[in-house]
């Protein structure tokens, strides 16, 4: 398909599923905002309407909490009928909100929505001063609320409390929860697998670990000592501690240019680059993995979470150039980037057990790229236009393509555009 009958048709994704201030994942499936679909989402709307860019990103800072943790959902009171779980699953989360009244769910999301506050800015020429003096604070307290909130005695890295705020909800990576046989209290019926079918989404099962750690989440009040003290769910999250980093210097950059003074100093982040290798990279994988807070042991599911982590700018070129053959290697004959490798937890179709997401292909690609990887990178950017010709949806079949998950979805098309356009690209 021809570059700008695909630009059109991103561009008529994003303007079908825009809610006025926010943007829907998609038409159906996900009616609210979600945190990191609204970053990627600004994104795409740069490419032809950075004031709309500016806006989403703005209304997703609206639904922070009062001690600056910006969630994973904002809730939209015209949907609540349409979406499971719904506020009513994170009662505490209600007493929080900076704005009385907002909705919103108790967990966080990668930082991406920082990353792109500082692509975006660039775009809105005169009007860039502006938009960061309005974006700093909370963007700057969001980033703060990590280290301040949800960090441990020892390491300066970040605790993930439940799968959902990875992003990444039933990977390979998290399925050693399973052993915990966790269950909600209360009964529930899923809307998921109204618009997409059950086999490309997460089992009961997973649903049931789900929610469960939501409501124990909820019944600690929120609290990282009690919550840990509890729950069997208390990983360090490869990708969330990358883009920490990467978000962390973002909005350093704007800090100085709105002649603030940074707030995050050069030893602090240093320190916390030296504790990412650390604890995460694995010298016999040659990749970087997550970590389990309860057994202190790294997860070493085969997945392209320890690759997208190159977007965070915390790796060498050896580093890079390993992660990238081995995993090229085991996932040898499937179109990159596979969400998990063959093997016995390999599901080509299952959400995030294998598929091919386009927002994971552009994570990599700005991976491989900031070390020196060019040749790499443009192949998977070329590969996502290429999925993308056959439907702008949220995930795909690694071994044939066939476009997977839900339709019209938003930030496959922003990534599209991002792609397609030259200007506001990040610098690490």
């Amino acid at each position: 398909m021809p570059a700008p009958d695909l630009a059109e048709r991103a561009r008529q994704v994003l303007r079908a599923n825009d809610a006025g201030r926010w943007t829907k994942p998609s038409p159906a499936q996900y009616p609210h905002q979600w945190n990191w679909d609204s970053g990627f989402a600004s994104l795409g709307w740069a490419a032809f309407d950075p004031r709309r860019a500016a806006l989403e990103i703005e209304s997703m800072l609206g639904a922070r909490w009062s001690d600056g943790m910006v969630p994973h959902i904002h809730y939209d009171r015209r949907y609540l009928a349409d979406y499971f779980p719904g506020p009513e699953w994170w009662p505490g989360a209600q007493r929080r909100v900076a704005m009385t009244g907002e909705l919103t769910s108790g967990i966080s999301n990668p930082p991406v929505l920082a990353l792109a506050a500082s692509m975006v800015g660039p775009r809105l020429g005169g009007e860039a001063r502006a938009f960061y003096g309005r974006v700093f604070p909370a963007l700057r307290d969001w980033l703060r609320w990590f280290r301040a909130s949800r960090t441990l005695a020892g390491s300066p890295l970040p605790v993930t409390v439940h799968p959902w705020e990875s992003g990444w909800d039933n990977s390979p990576r998290w399925d050693f929860l399973a052993a915990a046989g966790l269950k909600p209290r209360r009964p529930y019926q899923r809307l998921d697998t109204v618009h997409v079918g059950a086999t490309q989404r997460p089992t009961g099962k997973d649903y049931d670990s789900f929610l469960a750690l939501a409501e124990l989440l909820d019944g600690c009040d929120y609290d990282l000592a009690r919550y840990r003290e509890r729950s069997p769910f208390c990983v360090h999250d490869v990708l969330i501690d990358a883009l920490w980093h990467r978000a962390a210097r973002a909005v350093n950059r704007i800090a100085i240019g709105l002649q603030e003074s940074p707030p995050f100093s050069e030893p602090e982040l240093e320190e916390y680059a030296a504790a990412f290798q650390t604890l995460h990279w694995s010298e016999m994988a040659g990749t970087w993995f997550d970590v389990d807070l309860l057994t202190g042991r790294q997860l070493t599911a085969a997945t392209a979470a320890g690759l997208a982590s190159l977007s965070g700018g915390l790796a060498t070129p050896e580093q890079a150039e390993r992660a990238w053959s081995s995993y090229l290697e085991t996932t040898a004959g499937l179109l990159p980037v596979p969400t998990a490798a063959p093997g016995p937890a390999f599901e080509p179709e299952r959400y995030w057990r294998g598929p091919v997401w386009l927002i994971v292909d552009w994570l990599v690609a700005e991976g491989l790229e900031a070390a020196g990887l060019t040749e790499p990178a443009q192949a998977v950017r070329e590969t996502v236009l290429s999925l993308a010709a056959a439907g702008l949806h949220e995930y795909f079949d690694p071994r044939t393509g066939a476009p997977l998950g839900a339709g019209g979805f938003s930030f496959s098309a922003a990534v599209v555009l991002d792609l397609l356009q030259t200007k506001g690209k990040p610098a690490f």
